[in-house]
């Protein structure tokens, strides 16, 4: 199953992704667990981010529950965590994923609009 466009933006839209889940990954994981290795991280990011292209032809609801899975999987088995706890772990990072794009998307839209015109 081939990727759908070119390979260039692919790779960057999927770092971009994989950065931002990596850190909001580790933010989640260092408020609810407390001082906690970066590298855990990176194993959340990496994985979660390649969803959406490996599963783009699919319906996304059904992508975003497999995500889900698989971010609670990879917090129950890298982080060593019970079921449960790994379950609040992915539920704060979703809640600190949504509310970072919402910041960055804001700050896009103000970019976006440039400078007031001058009065007059």
């Amino acid at each position: 199953m081939p990727l759908l466009g070119e390979l260039t933006p692919i790779v960057g839209t999927y770092l971009l992704l994989a950065a931002f889940l990596t850190l909001t990954g580790h933010v989640a994981a260092r408020n609810v667990l407390g001082s906690v290795p970066f590298t855990h991280a990176l194993a959340v990011g990496l994985p979660v981010a390649a969803l959406p292209f490996l599963l783009q032809r699919y319906f996304p609801p059904v992508v975003l529950l497999l995500a889900l899975v698989l971010d609670l999987t990879i917090f129950h088995v890298v982080y060593r965590l019970k079921w449960r706890t790994a379950g609040f772990v992915t539920v704060v990072h979703v809640v600190v994923s949504f509310l970072a794009s919402v910041v960055i998307g804001g700050i896009a839209y103000l970019v976006a609009l440039g400078p007031p015109a001058p009065p007059g």
